[in-house]
Parts: structure tokens; sequence; C-alpha cells
């Protein structure tokens, strides 16, 4: 992105002119809910505790700290210094999710993480809508900014929640056909996003929040194919609204604000993180690695580049001196924890004892014979092995080889816990039912990806049509 700006491959305020910050919202709202899909209720353990502080007590002290390192080292006046504080304690979705799929943290912390990244994007971002209304309007007091933020919070979870019942309900009564359910989800959120920013501006961040975690936690419409499709939009979604943002900003803004952002990271990183964990996991059942670690990673990610280019233009509309530079020193930060969380999180957390080995272990789908002294080969070299099968012969045959079974449902929650528990990492589809094979499959593919399962095919015209991945 940097380089199409630099460069003049991409001007983006000319390709989308008064349409650019509404498709970025857009975008950024469909990056919420998918992250909100995410959010099981199931999840929440004793650290819930540890989410509110963090959603509170750590947001104000990441504003109060940011706020005086954008004074004294990034030079900018009191105002857009603190609406960049505000911007700041927006961790976000968009790098936390990447960075937690490479480094396979121990389920708690990535638990604390995501759900943290996630929720803040609406609260932060709200929350710096307000610092904003409070800079360019001088002078309302405190009660106006609780009244915006309770106001805000409320239209736009209200909202989403409303969207995602309605959503639910036309998803089990099969009102929406099967191949139009994808597209009528994203209308649906883009509809919920619009309708709550048209009562209260960002409000629609909520509604994209609360939307995508009601649509988690409901069970009257299954949302698995909505979360697979949902990750592949994201993929997309980052890469081109980061590459848009990238190419409006100018190469003398960076320039100018490389040095003041350094320092203004290294006052994030050392200073206003560990103080908000500090603060946010007292007396909690966290370990010291676990408050470490999480003391250790909070990188910024789309929102808070998305949010700084417009609040900027906003602030120089209104005549506030520092607006301009406000989104320049917000990208580079916004870069720099990329780099340095991104290449720091995994060896830290190795560091710390707190990643989980890769998975190693073989499930089974099907017991015939051979299948079971394959599972007796493999225990004997330290692999770990998981049978399914719910033929009564076939779960005592691999008993009897002393091997684990599992033979309840499919879809239930167990199964991915005891694929994580054991340590799963490839699928073999070798039963003799045809039927088990495919949703078996189906679900290994959801739990491990597609590259991890694999079918035995029955004839040659099948090998053909297969190219051996799973029901292939």
């Amino acid at each position: 992105g940097l380089a199409a700006g630099w460069f003049d491959w991409l001007d983006p305020d000319e390709l989308l002119g008064d349409l650019l910050f509404p498709v970025v919202s857009m975008g950024v709202g469909l990056l919420l809910f998918e992250g909100g899909l995410g959010l099981h209720r199931s999840e929440l353990g004793s650290w819930r505790g540890v989410l509110v502080r963090l959603l509170s007590v750590g947001v104000l002290i990441t504003f109060v700290v940011a706020t005086v390192a954008a004074v004294t080292v990034g030079g900018l006046p009191l105002g857009p210094a603190a609406v960049f504080g505000a911007i700041m304690t927006v961790t976000g979705p968009t790098v936390i999710i990447p960075l937690l799929r490479q480094t396979r943290l121990r389920p708690r912390v990535a638990r604390v993480l995501r759900w943290e990244g996630i929720w803040i994007d609406a609260i932060g971002a709200t929350f710096a809508i307000v610092v904003l209304e409070v800079v360019v309007l001088e002078g309302e007091g405190p009660l106006r900014t609780a009244a915006e933020v309770l106001t805000t919070t409320v239209v736009g979870s209200g909202i989403g929640l409303v969207t995602a019942l309605a959503l639910a309900w036309a998803l089990g009564h099969r009102v929406v056909p099967d191949h139009l359910q994808n597209p009528v989800i994203i209308a649906a959120v883009l509809a919920a996003f619009a309708v709550a920013n048209h009562w209260r501006e960002e409000a629609g961040l909520f509604a994209a929040t609360v939307m995508g975690i009601a649509m988690a936690n409901q069970r009257r419409a299954p949302v698995r194919h909505v979360v697979e499709f949902q990750e592949a939009i994201g993929v997309l979604l980052i890469g081109g609204i980061f590459i848009v943002l990238g190419a409006r900003v100018e190469l003398d803004s960076i320039e100018s604000n490389a040095l003041p952002a350094l320092g203004v990271l290294a006052v994030l990183a050392l200073v206003a993180r560990p103080l908000a964990v500090l603060a946010s996991t007292v007396r909690s059942t966290l370990s010291r690695p676990e408050r470490i670690y999480l003391a250790g990673v909070a990188p910024r990610g789309i929102v808070a580049a998305s949010v700084s280019a417009l609040f900027g233009l906003k602030l120089e509309e209104a005549g506030v001196a520092g607006g301009d530079d406000l989104a320049a020193l917000t990208f580079v930060v916004v870069a720099l924890t990329v780099v340095v969380y991104g290449l720091g999180a995994k060896p830290l957390a190795r560091r710390l004892r707190l990643t989980v080995p890769e998975p190693t272990g073989v499930a089974l789908i099907g017991a015939r014979p051979w299948v079971v002294a394959l599972g007796e080969c493999l225990q004997r070299v330290d692999v770990q092995v998981l049978v399914i099968t719910t033929d009564e012969e076939e779960i005592r045959a691999a008993q009897q080889a002393d091997l684990l079974v599992y033979n309840g449902r499919l879809a239930h929650k167990d199964l991915a816990e005891t694929v994580e528990a054991l340590g799963i990492g490839v699928a073999l589809a070798v039963s003799e039912r045809e039927e088990l094979n495919a949703y078996a499959s189906e679900r290994f593919v959801h739990l491990l990806g597609r590259a991890h399962v694999y079918g035995l095919p029955r004839s040659a015209e099948e090998r053909a049509e297969s190219h051996g991945g799973a029901g292939g």
C-alpha cells in the first residue's frame, strides 16, 4: 500500500471519492462480524473478570499513557494526542487472530487475547469518537461523554441483536435457500451496520460485533459454513483495506513521524501495555508466564489505521492543529507494532513455555482389522491414535488393542475438545461405511483443515475424481 501510493500506482481518493471511508468502514464491520462468530459462551472461564478489566481499566490506562507519549514524544498538540491515545486502545482481531494461528498458544491465553481483540475494536473506536467530539466541541462535560458512550452502545448492540435473531429464525426455518445463505448473511450484516451508523455514528461497530457473537451462540441455525466463508472474505478485506489506506499516507509524513513513532511505540510496549495487564490481572487465576505474555502482545490493526485516517480529516476540517500528523503517526505505529509483535510473539511464547506442541496424532475413521493393526503400529512409535466409529464390533476390537475410541456425536463440541487434547493433526477416512467417511471427513476438515484430512477411494473411477483430499 505504501509503495502503491509513493509511486503513484494507486490514488484511493480519486478511485473511490466520497465512498472511500464508507467502504473501509463496512469492511471493518464485516471483519468484526467474522471475529464475533468465533466467540462462544462455553469458552468463557474463570478469566472473564480479567477480560472485563482489560476492556475498562486497561483501556483507561492505555489511553492516559498513550496520550502523554503522543504529546511528549510524538510532538502532537494535546487535542490530537488525546484522539491518538483513544485510538491506541484498540488492538484488533485483524492482527491478533492470524498471530494466534501461527503461535499455537495454550487455549486460556489465546482466548483472552482473542476476546479482548474483538471487543476492544468496538469499545476503543467508540471511545475514540467520544474523545474526538470532546476535542472538536471543546467544552462539553463528562455527562455528555457518558451519554454518548451509553447511547452508541445501546443502539448498536440492540440493532445487532435484533438482526441476528431475525437472521437465525430465517435460516432455521429454511426461508433462505442454502446457496443464498452466505450472500444474505453478508447483506444482513451490512444492513445492520448501516442502520446503526445512521442513528449513531460508529454504532455499526457494536452492531456487527454483537451480531456475530449472537449468531455464534444461538442454536436455531448452523453457522459453521458461514464461519469458513467469512474467514475467506476476511483475508481479502484485510489485504485490500491496508493497501488502500497505506496508499493514502504521504512519504514526507512517514519520514517526519518515523522517529517519534519509534519512541511512542517503546512507551506503548514497555509502559502502557504492562501497566494495563498488571491492573487487569491482579488476583486472577492466570499464571505469571501467562500475565507476562499478555503484557508482551498488543499489536494494532486495521481499525486503528482506518479510524485515524478518518479522524485526521475531521480534525483538519475543524481547524484543529496537528490533525494532519495524526494519521501518519498512527499508521507508522500500527506498522511497527505488526512487525515487532509479529516477529516476537512466537519466540516469547516458546520462552515462557506457553505453546502447545504441533499436533502429530492420527484420527482413524473406521476400525477394520487392518486399521486396528495400523493404529497399534502407530502407538508403538509414540503416535497418539483416536479411532472414530459407532459400530459395536469395531469398538470392541479397537478397545482390545488399547486404542482410544470416540463413538459420540461428530457434531458435538466433545469431538473438538478430544482432538485438541490428544494433539490430533491428521485424519484418515478408511471406514467401510461411506456415509461415516463423508460426514467425519467434513467434520475434520473444519477442525484440522483440508490439507490434513485424507480419504481412501474405493475404485479407480473414484480415485480419478478425488485429487487426494478429504472426500477425495
